[in-house]
């Protein structure tokens, strides 16, 4: 789907609608231009089949239902959204442009007036809001019993690709620097970590006294979360080496790769056993809201007018 397939003209066109209320096509376009952004390649042609199209408009749908039930049931609730909680997000959005007139622009090519998206806020709000009530209070930390049985029984998804655990070394110099100052820094930096040993041992302390030598564990990291050159050099050294100096903006940097997980190979339970708890508590608050919707869907009105999704995957079913 382009985004010259969205114009303002088709908040005029129903999608459906939610006890009375219309969820109209424009929601629905936009909604499944996000939802499509990441599969698009640098020509901008969205790589799915058709099917995978459908499937990703129906779930755009059914996702702005739930989300006007979940934006009802909030104001029955009597939940609102504050001007102050309104006009932080507002502040925080504006923030992320160089100017309001760059913020405003984008508005105009969204097809939004300032009304309008301050409108969509607040319902946003109301519906985070109400959605944070569900669960609040009822989820129950996650036992390392509980995440060990998820992880021996879904051991396909303890899998991924290649990771590696990296000592990071770092000392601050400007961009700007003298050559002799930065040749002062490389000595520095090189003497210090003239071994697996010493990178390790900056590491643990956290930093070499009065050098502005720091070292920090990053765990294990996937590609595409250091900074590319960085990135570079540590995924092509071999585990328990040290990388040499490598000079970026911010300074000079020594990575050692402590750990190489391959890819497809099984990550080790304490590898995964936090993130394994984050995941099965946030899969509790899904079941709670997904139990509330599934009520809430029960005793709506809710007429549905765009059924292309639904019909060509029921034909691609037949």
């Amino acid at each position: 789907m382009s985004s010259q397939t969205i114009h303002p003209s088709q908040k005029k066109l129903a999608a459906a609608k939610v006890n009375g209320v219309v969820i109209n096509q424009y929601q629905v376009e936009t909604g499944l231009e996000a939802v499509l952004e990441p599969y698009k390649d640098v020509k901008g042609k969205v790589r799915l089949s058709q099917q995978q199209r459908y499937a990703a408009r129906k779930h755009v749908i059914d996702n702005l239902i739930t989300r006007e039930l979940l934006y009802q049931e909030g104001c029955k609730k009597k939940i609102t959204a504050t001007d102050e909680e309104i006009s932080q997000v507002l502040a925080k959005s504006t923030e992320e442009y160089e100017t309001e007139q760059q913020f405003k622009a984008m508005l105009v090519m969204m097809g939004l007036s300032p009304a309008e998206y301050r409108d969509q806020v607040k319902r946003d709000i109301i519906v985070n809001k109400f959605a944070a009530s569900l669960v609040e209070g009822k989820r129950k930390p996650v036992t390392t019993k509980e995440a060990r049985k998820y992880y021996d029984d879904h051991p396909e998804e303890m899998t991924g690709a290649e990771v590696r655990k990296v000592l990071h070394v770092f000392k601050m110099l400007d961009r700007y620097a003298s050559s002799q100052d930065e040749q002062h820094a490389r000595q520095e930096l090189q003497q210090a970590t003239a071994s697996k040993a010493a990178v390790e041992k900056i590491v643990s302390r956290k930093a070499v006294a009065q050098s502005g030598i720091t070292g920090e564990d990053l765990g294990f990291v996937a590609p595409g979360q250091l900074h590319p050159l960085l990135e570079s050099v540590a995924f092509r050294l071999q585990e328990g080496e040290v990388s040499r100096i490598v000079r970026t903006e911010e300074g000079l940097h020594v990575v050692l790769v402590k750990i190489i997980l391959e890819q497809g190979k099984l990550r080790p339970f304490d590898l995964v056993e936090e993130e394994l708890k984050k995941k099965i508590y946030e899969m509790r608050s899904v079941a709670m809201l997904n139990q509330c919707t599934d009520k809430l869907r029960e005793k709506a009105a809710i007429e549905m007018f765009d059924q292309v999704a639904d019909n060509k995957l029921a034909q691609e079913e037949d």
